[in-house]
């Protein structure tokens, strides 16, 4: 994959995670990569496939931005940890649903599965080795990290833009799962 195509990828999960959260009243900024661990992890994975293509997201947030992410009124009081862990399965499934929707932007289409939820201390993701690893972590109250693996055809490429089949669906609707 070009160099071109890979420089869209990194804009489209920088935008989609600063947008989702920033829909949810939290500003996180882009920050670099360090392999340091993020604070008290929840992480959700959640895969995706088209024709051509697969792969997985990975999200993984500090208890923290969980908790400040969550809807007002689910916020009072002690949180749950299954609530915690709920919203960081929706979390990813709202970040891919904006992936899916900047690709949808440039003519390629791709499904969603159902979020899986971790938590743990010092959780981590081994990635194993994919054609496309991409890798954004994020702070500002807590941290994000995404990090994306996807194996496309051989001559796949991202378009610039122009190429979008319409609008894609709305964003931002909230589903416990």
């Amino acid at each position: 994959m070009k160099a071109e195509s890979l420089a869209r990828i990194d804009y489209f999960l920088a935008t989609a995670a600063k947008d989702l959260l920033a829909s949810h009243g939290v500003e996180l900024e882009e920050a670099d990569f360090r392999a340091e661990g993020i604070e008290e992890p929840y992480a959700s994975t959640i895969g995706f496939t088209a024709q051509g293509h697969r792969g997985v997201l990975v999200l993984t947030a500090s208890r923290s931005l969980a908790i400040r992410s969550l809807p007002p009124s689910l916020r009072a009081g002690v949180v749950p940890e299954a609530l915690i862990a709920d919203w960081t399965g929706e979390l990813s499934n709202q970040m891919l649903g904006r992936l899916k929707n900047h690709f949808h932007e440039v003519g390629i289409e791709i499904a969603l599965s159902t979020p899986t939820v971790f938590a743990g201390k010092e959780l981590r993701h081994l990635a194993l080795a994919s054609p496309i690893s991409r890798t954004i972590l994020l702070k500002g109250g807590g941290c994000l990290l995404v990090e994306f693996q996807a194996d496309f055809d051989e001559d796949f490429e991202i378009p610039e833009s122009g190429a979008g089949r319409g609008e894609g669906p709305s964003e931002g609707e909230v589903l416990f799962f």
